[in-house]
């Protein structure tokens, strides 16, 4: 095999990696996007949470419905919330409890949001390595440029 032949081989190696990395960055940028949104939800529902222990006597709050749809509706029990631990098992907890568990799973979604992160600087930094490495494989196989005549140093 010739030495073009090797460099030719490296390059599509290269490209081949660059083009599995670029998939799994993307990857990891919908699993960002994904804890953004639960983030948000965390955040929203401890803030209901919040307001509605901080009120004596609400008169009567929003009820999410799912997309986008509301419904006004006079809460019997402030003090304790029904609670998803999971699997379809749902359990009552106070106000308390349930916000305070709401505070360690933002905890854990931003820990698992800055691994994500690192991971995707990492494979950024791999990806322009691998780059100026194929750059440099181009430059071999063009071989050196050609000498350019320029008529301004001619005398």
């Amino acid at each position: 095999m010739s030495n073009e032949d090797t460099l030719r081989n490296e390059l599509q190696q290269i490209s081949n990696t660059l083009q599995q990395f670029e998939e799994y960055s993307k990857q990891l940028q919908t699993q960002m996007e994904t804890l953004r949104s639960y983030m948000l939800d965390l955040s929203r529902s401890k803030s209901t949470l919040v307001n509605l222990k901080e009120e004596s006597n609400p008169e009567e709050t929003l009820i999410q419905l799912g997309s986008g749809i509301m419904m006004k509706a006079k809460p019997l029990d402030t003090k304790n919330v029904l609670y998803s631990v999971g699997a379809g098992v749902i359990v009552s907890k106070t106000v308390d409890v349930a916000i305070t568990d709401i505070d360690k799973r933002i905890v854990e979604v931003e820990n698992e949001s800055k691994t994500l992160a690192d991971q995707l600087n990492q494979i950024a930094n791999q990806m322009g390595s691998l780059e100026r490495q194929g750059q440099a494989l181009i430059q071999q196989l063009q071989g050196p440029a050609p000498a350019q005549y320029d008529p301004s140093l001619v005398s």
